[in-house]
């Protein structure tokens, strides 16, 4: 942890999606193995980083498996889930994508039809904790965009599956539920094997190996993106609770030994503060898997203006942005890059993990500079219609040719020219 300016930032920041050859070989070898030995290779896998006692068999939950599940959880569970979805679901209903079409001043008819995709894999992380709260997040937006067949896979631990990450399914509505995570979960997804089918796309976070396997078969099939670790960025004034920033800092910290935090402020005085809180909730907190991102990855940054702190946080372009202000249009002029900001000091970055409606499935390592937040279009895909005849045919039938020629495409130009335009 340590104190430093815009211009260490813009020197020293490095991305975290670079794979280590040894992952990579690793991971091309399972999908290899898997493409050729399907579930003969799932499940040496599985029994191997998983569940020695696994079978193909059990791999494969029913759907009373997840309503087992879920009568075996608290009242309170069921409430927290119950809440959870609602919130999530009816932020997610405003993004549905409508088809529509129009005609242009030629009489060409353009029809946009937005489909959903027919088959869909989620993957839930479940190595160091359970996370019924991406079940949520993943697939409410496929079941509001009408996805057929949407499927789940989640690691289980020494053949132990979180109730609760079940549960979600089964109140989400899940239509399958695989129990096998890593790149070998991606690998069956992508290639199919008998037992698990094949998806046409997949998504959500997972550990190197799974974000090695998602680009490693980007083509095969779809993805969302490679999911970095987890990150914040606080942007912080003068008279800003250093308390209340040092736990939104281990509040990301907790995620991961790689997790990023960053603080900006302008003021000095309240940077030495902050950092003396983080300290002192590092030695003497419960709070655990927060010392190697707090001593590597935390940086406190000491801007000189607004403006710099505005270059600093597009910069950046963090997955989550929480401004201890109140709100402003300038906000809106002026941040740009980051995958969901979080406005008011009475609005911590955990809301927006659970209950606030937003998706926690989001950009990292400044890929917020390109991409957004998962929603509910990710998972939907548009077709256009065109519908021509001989008044489009007759405005643009010559520089329609006259372009192919110049690239050299005579077929092009005389399929244009061969049909007759009446007069």
């Amino acid at each position: 942890m340590k104190i430093v300016n815009k211009n260490w930032i813009l020197s020293n920041l490095k991305s975290s999606l670079q794979t280590s050859s040894s992952v990579s070989s690793t991971v091309k070898l399972i999908i290899e193995d898997i493409k050729k030995n399907g579930d003969k290779a799932v499940l040496k896998y599985v029994k191997k980083f998983e569940n020695s006692k696994a079978t193909i068999q059990n791999i494969k939950l029913s759907k009373q498996d997840l309503k087992r599940a879920y009568n075996s959880i608290s009242k309170q569970d069921k409430e927290a889930l119950k809440l959870a979805y609602k919130r999530i679901h009816y932020y997610h209903t405003k993004q549905r994508k409508t088809s529509y079409s129009y005609k242009d001043q030629l009489d060409t008819k353009f029809y946009i039809q937005w489909n959903p995709i027919d088959n869909v894999g989620l993957y839930i992380p479940g190595g160091m904790a359970s996370y019924p709260s991406t079940v949520l997040m993943t697939s409410i937006p496929a079941k509001i965009a009408k996805v057929p067949n949407v499927m789940l896979c989640v690691p289980s631990k020494n053949g132990i599956t979180s109730n609760l990450t079940l549960a979600a399914a089964y109140i989400c509505g899940v239509d399958q539920v695989y129990n096998i995570g890593g790149a070998q979960a991606i690998a069956a997804f992508a290639h199919g094997t008998k037992t698990i089918k094949k998806a046409d796309k997949v998504f959500g976070p997972g550990n190197q190996f799974v974000a090695e396997a998602k680009k490693q078969l980007f083509g095969t099939i779809g993805i969302d993106l490679p999911a970095g670790p987890s990150e914040v960025l606080v942007i912080a004034h003068d008279k800003s609770n250093p308390n209340w920033i040092a736990y939104d800092v281990l509040a990301q910290a907790e995620h991961d030994p790689n997790a990023k935090t960053y603080v900006v402020s302008t003021s000095k005085s309240l940077l030495e503060k902050v950092k003396k809180e983080i300290s002192s909730l590092v030695q003497n907190s419960k709070i655990q898997n927060i010392d190697q991102s707090i001593k590597n990855h935390c940086f406190l940054i000491h801007a000189k203006d607004k403006k710099d702190i505005f270059e600093i946080a597009n910069f950046i372009a963090p997955e989550h942005l929480h401004i201890h202000s109140k709100f402003s249009k300038d906000l809106l002029k002026n941040i740009i890059h980051a995958g969901s900001v979080f406005v008011g000091e009475k609005a911590p970055v955990a809301l927006g993990d659970y209950t606030m409606g937003t998706n926690h499935v989001l950009p990292t390592d400044q890929t917020a500079k390109f991409a957004s937040g998962l929603g509910v279009d990710d998972f939907m895909k548009k077709t256009v219609f065109i519908v021509a005849g001989d008044k489009t045919l007759k405005k643009i039938s010559k520089p329609t040719s006259h372009l192919a020629r110049k690239e050299g495409l005579e077929a092009h130009a005389l399929s244009v020219e061969i049909r007759k335009i009446k007069t």
